[in-house]
């Protein structure tokens, strides 16, 4: 009876990114360009609402 060869498993990629933080890095990285836009978008509404306060 001829015994079946056991197959080396491969490592998921997607387990492998999870175990060395990889999608953390991308997660951080994402959060600093969202912070950055925040940012951006406020100064931008601030000078508008300044724009268009009533002087006399």
């Amino acid at each position: 009876m001829a015994v079946p060869k056991l197959k080396t498993l491969e490592r998921d990629p997607v387990i492998e990114k999870l175990e060395n933080g990889e999608y953390e890095r991308q997660l951080d990285l994402f959060q600093d360009v969202i912070d950055e836009a925040t940012a951006v978008l406020r100064r931008a509404y601030d000078a508008m609402k300044a724009e268009n306060t009533l002087r006399s």
